[in-house]
């Protein structure tokens, strides 16, 4: 088995499920997600930019919960938690375990007019750093051999982001940008993330999306630990479709297509590619001023 070679390399493809932007919460107001993430691929980019695409094929399956609550009109608490990560390679069995929970504080000014908001998380690595799948079959010595398919880093992260957005034609198109610096700990490089969304209601309780999310790279660590898991020196990008339905006023269903984009702002490093899908549930429930 050649393990060996995804040892040196780091995966983990990190973006944001729920797109950033400018508003906050109204007092009172709560969003909560429930929401399904898959992705597989045997298309593997380096740290150098090389690609490789004759190992096994990498895939992940996560469970992922998400909510908003706004404490006053400009302060909304957000936390994320993926509840379930389970990896896997063809050639292996699976593994699983719950993924590092981010939560974030978002402070939001100039809500009537152009949206700004400042918002600052920590993600806790409470995903499992050490987390080994055995292989179906023995290698030529007869040995069963293992890999370490983790399902979090094992070092806190700080994110400062800050968004802008703008409603349009009545509230019914809108239109947002974000960029986020993620500062990682235990001499992991920084990451740099920029987004844009723009989404449309073209006919009632449905709502269309197109994002954009690039990572690049931040301030340079000095970690020799370069396993794909840990996302040193990882930058790509990404292109996401989003279909978003109204069961009714409070309930809705969504699902997101996202397909990686080659060398427009960052090259792939680091990084398995490949197309993935998103599917949930959501629920919300309006604020006082809503």
């Amino acid at each position: 088995m050649k393990y060996w070679l995804f040892i040196l390399f780091t995966a983990g493809l990190q973006f944001a499920l729920n797109g950033q932007s400018g508003w906050s919460r109204a007092e009172g107001g709560l969003y909560a997600q429930a929401s399904y993430y898959g992705f597989s691929s045997d298309e593997y980019y380096s740290i150098d930019n090389t690609r490789f695409a004759e190992g096994a094929t990498f895939s992940t399956r996560v469970l992922n919960l998400y909510a908003e609550y706004g404490f006053t009109d400009q302060f909304t608490l957000i936390a994320n938690l993926p509840a379930v990560v389970i990896n896997q390679f063809s050639t292996t069995n699976a593994v699983g375990s719950i993924g590092d929970f981010i939560v974030t504080a978002k402070y939001g000014i100039n809500q009537d007019k152009r949206p700004i908001s400042f918002s600052l998380g920590i993600e806790v690595p409470t995903g499992s750093k050490d987390l080994f799948a055995s292989a179906k079959e023995p290698n030529s010595f007869g040995i069963i051999e293992e890999i370490n398919l983790p399902t979090g880093d094992g070092e806190l992260n700080f994110l400062a982001t800050v968004a802008a957005s703008q409603s349009f034609w009545g509230g019914k198109a809108y239109g947002s940008l974000f960029t986020t610096y993620n500062y990682r700990t235990q001499e992991y490089s920084g990451q740099w993330r920029l987004g844009a969304e723009v989404g449309a209601k073209p006919l009632p309780g449905v709502w269309l999306s197109v994002q954009w999310f690039s990572q690049l790279r931040g301030l340079e660590g000095n970690n020799e630990n370069t396993s794909f898991f840990r996302a040193e020196g990882t930058t790509y990008n990404l292109i996401s479709f989003g279909l978003s339905y109204n069961l009714t006023d409070q309930w809705s269903l969504l699902t997101k297509i996202h397909l990686p984009v080659e060398n427009v702002i960052a090259p792939y490093q680091n990084v398995y590619v490949g197309p993935g899908l998103t599917a949930g549930i959501a629920y919300s429930l309006s604020g006082k001023n809503k």
